[in-house]
């Protein structure tokens, strides 16, 4: 396989396509998704302050990630 123009390199890469609702609904996606990392965080430090072991904790609260997406 040998990679003719950088370009070519790149089709893998899904086209950015352009977002309904604008500048306003990326901002309030930006936030939403830094208000969950807080809360996932704050659930991992609770779950590690009750006991359990960090990779268990760390396993529950990504599994929540999958869930909702």
């Amino acid at each position: 396989m040998s990679i003719k123009t950088f370009d070519s390199a790149l089709d893998f890469i899904p086209a950015a396509k352009p977002r309904a609702g604008g500048v306003f609904k990326a901002i309030g996606d930006t936030f939403s998704a830094i208000r969950e990392g807080i809360d996932l965080a704050g659930e991992y430090k609770e779950l590690t302050n009750r006991g359990m072991a960090s990779d268990t904790a760390a396993r529950k609260v990504f599994e929540k990630i999958g869930s909702k997406h």
